[in-house]
């Protein structure tokens, strides 16, 4: 019968025969492959059971593969990846510093990790990453959840699976890099499409109608522990968060978390200091306010937030100087966008998140002749742009410039 060959971080002991030495105990010859490749052969010997020596040899065998930094992953070719997803990637993304992943990035990556784990069910490692397998795997997740899904999954199983993989010698290459899937083009119908955006004409009429508002005209609540003064804070928060996101294309999060030392004047021009800890891309930057209407109640609240550098611009409606909850943040928000939608005759904002606010003004500023480098430094969302801000006052003024222009001029 032929040896099987051993693979790393495995040894012969089970396999091994034991024979009697002359002073009444047990000899037993083995090897043992270690995770570099190298094999150690062995013998282990005692006055013992056969059962306490081949232990003793486990025992050794795991010492060896220990002490030479062999030990790096117990996951082998024919373990399944399914569980490798769910018990080592998994954990590892939800034990990541959220300054490095923020907790909604974490969780859309658990998601589109949990589909390629359920997608790749019943696949050894070593199968798993065969190309036709993977782009199987991710042609039945764009088919049921949508393109847009299927490739996230894709970027999320190459640095969060496949790359560990590789570093631990369990496979030899990451697949992902070297081919691309082709995926069927399928939009999950529970989910609106992404970058559509208002026409100028009707960012502007929704501006007017946020600057018509009175926060003061609210309903008393019939019930609850929010009082009036919380509603007309809230009503205030929503429209006026709602407003810089339209004159700036901040993102949520960017805008929910500004404080007074974010907010800086340049030659008259109020700006806003994205940072690298607040970017969703880690990419700080540097954001002028072009509508003075806008800046104008900017200015309203930073008198009102105190001298403090972290006082909160918008913070909690109901408990000023806490954070504003993300969920109930956006939760007002879209019950605003609806309110737009049925007002103004605007449908688009009854399906579409904050985010159009950023591909309203990127439509608007390609028609106006602004660069694409300029444009994708100003959202903040190009890995290319590789600068702590993307403005020097010379940027600032250039754009300034360029906005300012009629339309149509050169």
């Amino acid at each position: 019968m032929p040896r099987v060959a051993l693979e790393p971080g495995r040894s012969s002991i089970e396999r091994a025969a034991i024979v009697k030495t002359d002073d009444g105990g047990y000899r037993m010859q083995w090897s043992v492959r270690l995770m570099n490749g190298r094999i150690l052969n062995r013998t282990t010997k005692g006055r013992c059971s056969k059962g306490e020596l081949r232990r003793r040899a486990h025992a050794k065998a795991q010492e060896l593969i220990a002490t030479s930094g062999g030990s790096v992953s117990v996951w082998r070719g024919s373990s399944s990846m399914s569980d490798f997803i769910r018990q080592e990637a998994l954990p590892g993304i939800a034990a990541t510093d959220d300054s490095i992943l923020r907790p909604r990035t974490k969780s859309s990556y658990k998601r589109v990790l949990e589909l390629s784990a359920e997608a790749l069910k019943g696949f050894r490692i070593a199968d798993a990453v065969r190309p036709r397998n993977l782009e199987e795997a991710l042609a039945g997740i764009a088919s049921r959840n949508g393109t847009a899904t299927a490739r996230q999954c894709s970027k999320t199983l190459s640095k969060y699976v496949l790359e560990p993989l590789v570093r631990d010698e369990v496979i030899a290459y990451n697949p992902l890099k070297s081919f691309k899937p082709r995926l069927p083009e399928h939009r999950a119908t529970n989910k609106a499409p992404g970058g559509q955006a208002l026409s100028p004409g009707e960012r502007e009429r929704v501006i007017a109608y946020l600057l018509s508002i009175d926060p003061a005209d609210v309903a008393p609540p019939k019930r609850g522990r929010y009082s009036v003064e919380d509603r007309s804070n809230l009503r205030r928060a929503v429209t006026e968060i709602t407003l810089l996101q339209a004159a700036t294309g901040l993102r949520i999060n960017e805008a929910r978390t500004l404080t007074r030392g974010n907010v800086g004047e340049k030659d008259g021009l109020l700006t806003i200091t994205v940072t690298e800890e607040t970017s969703k891309t880690h990419k700080g930057r540097i954001i002028p306010v072009l509508d003075e209407r806008v800046a104008e109640r900017i200015r309203k609240r930073l008198e009102e937030a105190g001298e403090t550098p972290d006082a909160l611009l918008f913070p909690a409606p109901a408990a000023p100087g806490k954070e504003w909850d993300l969920n109930n943040a956006e939760h007002a928000i879209k019950k605003l966008y609806r309110e737009l939608a049925d007002a103004l005759d605007i449908p688009l904002l009854n399906k579409v998140s904050t985010h159009v606010w950023r591909a309203t003004l990127n439509t608007e500023w390609l028609n106006k002749g602004v660069p694409e480098i300029q444009r994708a430094a100003y959202f903040g969302h190009s890995p290319e742009v590789n600068r702590s801000y993307y403005t020097d006052l010379t940027d600032i003024s250039y754009l300034v410039e360029m906005l300012r222009r009629p339309e149509g001029a050169k």
